[in-house]
């Protein structure tokens, strides 16, 4: 009787394995992977990040982001692509459109400088640039907005690890009509600097 149950189980084993078999070259020939035998060497040499994505609370680390802005709160409204909202403690929020993204080693049109001079940022990293659609400076912005008490027109924005391996955000506003990746005045207003919370 064992010999039979055995004999059955075999059977049975034996039919599932000619099914499976019928099944793969119904579904088509295996798709082969290839083994990776070269090293990765497209590594980022500096840590960086696409504004708002990984952090958004930021701590006021230079004099003119502490006399000026306060601590910074960014966020997506929306999906990625759409507008970031700057929300800043001392009473200025910005609503800004991302438009492009420069190397921080380019010209930025203030004076011949690289966005990295501009910004006091890592040259090796991005730069996204904004357009400012909305900018609300409430009572309690003592010094009025980013551009004082003119309108900030548009934003170059970083975001990387610095040299002492700190997160670091990177501001600098324009009040001029041109964007800063035009070749024209773009009017720089203010740098601001701020370190992850």
């Amino acid at each position: 009787m064992m010999r039979l149950v055995l004999a059955a189980v075999a059977t049975l084993g034996l039919m599932a394995g000619a099914c499976n078999r019928d099944n793969q070259e119904a579904e088509g020939p295996r798709v082969r992977t290839t083994t990776i035998v070269e090293p990765e060497t497209r590594v980022d040499t500096v840590p960086q990040e696409e504004p708002a994505v990984a952090r958004t609370q930021w701590r006021a680390s230079s004099d003119t982001a502490r006399t000026i802005t306060g601590n910074l709160r960014v966020s997506m409204e929306g999906r990625r692509g759409g507008p970031l909202i700057f929300a800043f403690a001392n009473g200025i929020t910005v609503r800004a459109q991302p438009y492009d993204v420069e190397p921080a080693d380019s010209r930025s049109g203030v004076g011949g400088q690289s966005f990295a001079a501009v910004l006091g940022g890592d040259p090796r990293v991005d730069v996204f640039l904004y357009r400012v659609e909305n900018e609300n400076v409430t009572a309690s912005a003592a010094r009025g907005g980013l551009c004082g008490e003119g309108v900030s027109r548009h934003m170059a924005v970083s975001e990387f690890v610095d040299s002492s391996g700190r997160w670091v955000f990177k501001i600098a506003a324009f009040r001029g009509e041109a964007g800063p990746s035009s070749g024209a005045d773009p009017e720089l207003c203010n740098a601001f600097a701020f370190t992850a919370q």
